[in-house]
C-alpha cells in the first residue's frame, strides 16, 4: 500500500510539503520519494495511506491534481474506491473490476484520463519506441517513460462513468 500524489503544473511538491511544518511532520517518516509527477509516499497499511492522506487533506487540495492509493504493484485505486473499500471492509475488487481507466502523467503536471478499454495500444507502443524504451522507477511495474508516467487506476462507476 503507497500513495501516489501527483502535483499540479509547476509545482514542486516535496519542496513545498517540506516548507510546512505540519505537512512535514505528517510524512517525514514515511520516507517520501521525489518524482517528476509528484511525491510517491511508502506506507504500509491501507488504513494507514487513508489517513495520511486525510491528515494532507488541505495541502492535496493546495498542491496536487489527485492522489492515487497503489494496492499492489502497477495498480491504483482512487481516493473513492480506496475509502469504500475501507469502510464496507470488503475485498470484493477483483482482476476482472470493470471499472479501470489509464492515467498518463505529464512530467509538466498535465493529466490526461482514458478509459482502458477505449486506450489504443498502438499509442503505448509509440510513446514506448519515441521514448526510447521503459526505465526502472520507484514504483515498480508502472510505465515510466520520459515525459510522463503511464498508470493504471481503478475505480468506481461513477467516477467510471464521467470520465
Amino acid at each position: 500500500m503507497n500513495l501516489l500524489l501527483i502535483s499540479r503544473p509547476g509545482i514542486p511538491l516535496l519542496r513545498s510539503l517540506r516548507e510546512s511544518e505540519t505537512a512535514w511532520d505528517a510524512i517525514r517518516f514515511y520516507g517520501p520519494v521525489s518524482l517528476s509527477i509528484g511525491v510517491y509516499i511508502p506506507v504500509s497499511t491501507l488504513a494507514g495511506a487513508i489517513s495520511l492522506a486525510s491528515d494532507l487533506k488541505y495541502f492535496l487540495k493546495k498542491y496536487t491534481t489527485d492522489h492515487l492509493f497503489q494496492i499492489k504493484p502497477g495498480v491504483y485505486y482512487t481516493a473513492a474506491l480506496t475509502r469504500s473499500r475501507y469502510l464496507t471492509r470488503s475485498d470484493d475488487v477483483s482482476e476482472d473490476w470493470p471499472f479501470k481507466l489509464v492515467y498518463w502523467v505529464e512530467n509538466l503536471g498535465r493529466v490526461i484520463r482514458v478509459k482502458k478499454e477505449d486506450w489504443n495500444s498502438e499509442e503505448i507502443l509509440y510513446l514506448t519506441s519515441e521514448a526510447g524504451g521503459i526505465k526502472d522507477n520507484p514504483m515498480y511495474d508502472d510505465q515510466e517513460l520520459p515525459g510522463g508516467y503511464l498508470l493504471e487506476v481503478w475505480c468506481t462507476k461513477p467516477e467510471f462513468e464521467i470520465v
